[in-house]
């Protein structure tokens, strides 16, 4: 059997390049080992559609996808649960470095420079924008487009528009191994003895299983390890409400709303998480902490029921906290999306439609440049 395109992985990502490519009348498939959104596009409540705060080379992505989110449900003919309500970054203390509120101005300058509408709020109008907030923090940094989606919904509706425009979804299809030839194909085995050709392209996007696959085809080892960030849902006091996602980098936490009411804290840190079994374990720490923490930012939340903690889906990991979207060194035809560190959701309409793009017309999107194996000291063997 042989297509034109095959996309492994069958979380966001894959999702969208798969809907992007078919769109543009390629022939592909979608591979996923298990299910779509079983991994890191998986799981329950919310996932930020964020802009604001990030490393200065993801801008540009930042601005496709927040120009991109708003339409999705039209064009895909099904509901991501996307809605803007904005983000609100709150500093308390002044700290060392780059994370504190004297950054300010230049965070806001680097954003605007690239499209992203954001400004310093100071207490005053803090207070006004979300009353709840503790009165000890200072400033803010607003960006009034940033907002949250939910994943697993956003994953289907990019695969069903794939369907719907030919593409093939198999989930319970395992890729075991890459064979790439001399003229640019590549060779896919299946688990069950079965094999498909690839034409013209492969998209590896299948986060977890992606350092396995490059090392067996490629010899590349990459430098990624795998992280599960533990999220806690807790039970909001009456009459409690929150117009914005609230975030707090010296604290590392992030807060939202759940369609069901429930409030969502999170902000990285991570439980355990054993990588054989692929299994996640709560840290009965870090629950301390981010429900400290959240007491801390939001005083109606002191004393609030824990209703729910999960550590259940992993991410993979960069040294330097952002992806690898890179062509396999030698090997053009073979692209790679991997290393999200915990952030990537928001990207997805971007890099879906960058990852597309390249393979479709053979020259790396500008926004992808800044994203290779290079920065991380990765070769072809």
């Amino acid at each position: 059997m042989s297509v034109e395109y095959a996309v492994i992985g069958g979380g966001a990502m894959g999702a969208a390049t798969a809907w992007n490519l078919a769109r543009r009348g390629a022939e592909v498939v979608l591979l996923e080992a298990d299910e779509l959104a079983s991994g890191a596009s998986g799981g329950p409540g919310r996932r930020g559609v964020r802009a604001g705060g990030r490393d200065l080379r993801e801008l540009p992505l930042a601005r496709r996808a927040l120009e991109l989110w708003p339409d999705l449900d039209a064009q895909l003919g099904t509901p991501t649960g996307y809605r803007r309500n904005g983000l609100l970054t709150v500093y308390d203390v002044e700290v060392a470095g780059g994370s504190g509120w004297q950054s300010l101005p230049a965070r806001v300058q680097a954003q605007q420079a690239a499209g992203i509408p954001c400004r310093v709020v100071d207490r005053d109008e803090l207070a006004e924008l979300e009353p709840g907030l503790a009165e000890d923090l200072r400033f803010a940094l607003h960006t009034p487009e940033d907002g949250t989606a939910d994943h697993p919904a956003t994953t289907r509706a990019f695969a069903k528009a794939a369907e719907q425009c030919g593409a093939r979804v198999r989930e319970h299809t395992a890729v075991t191994a890459l064979e790439p030839h001399p003229d640019g194909s590549v060779v896919l085995r299946l688990a069950g003895d079965e094999s498909l050709r690839a034409g013209r392209g492969v998209i590896v996007v299948a986060n977890r299983s992606t350092p396995r696959l490059l090392a067996d085809a490629f010899g590349l080892s990459l430098p990624l390890w795998e992280k599960a960030t533990q999220v806690t849902f807790v039970a909001p006091p009456p009459g409690f409400s929150l117009e914005h996602q609230i975030g707090h980098t010296r604290r590392s936490l992030s807060v939202k709303l759940t369609d069901d009411g429930r409030v969502m804290l999170s902000g990285g840190r991570p439980g355990g998480w054993d990588p054989v079994r692929g299994v996640g374990t709560p840290d009965p720490d870090v629950l301390r902490a981010s429900v400290a923490d959240a007491a801390a930012t939001i005083p109606a939340l002191a004393g609030a029921q824990v209703l729910a903690v999960d550590n259940s889906r992993a991410d993979t990991s960069t040294i330097d906290g952002i992806p690898v979207l890179d062509a396999v060194p030698g090997f053009g035809s073979v692209l790679v999306g991997t290393g999200w560190s915990g952030h990537g959701f928001a990207l997805t309409p971007a890099v879906g439609e960058a990852l597309a793009t390249w393979a479709l017309d053979r020259v790396r999107p500008e926004p992808l440049r800044p994203f290779r194996f290079a920065r991380l000291g990765v070769s072809a063997a």
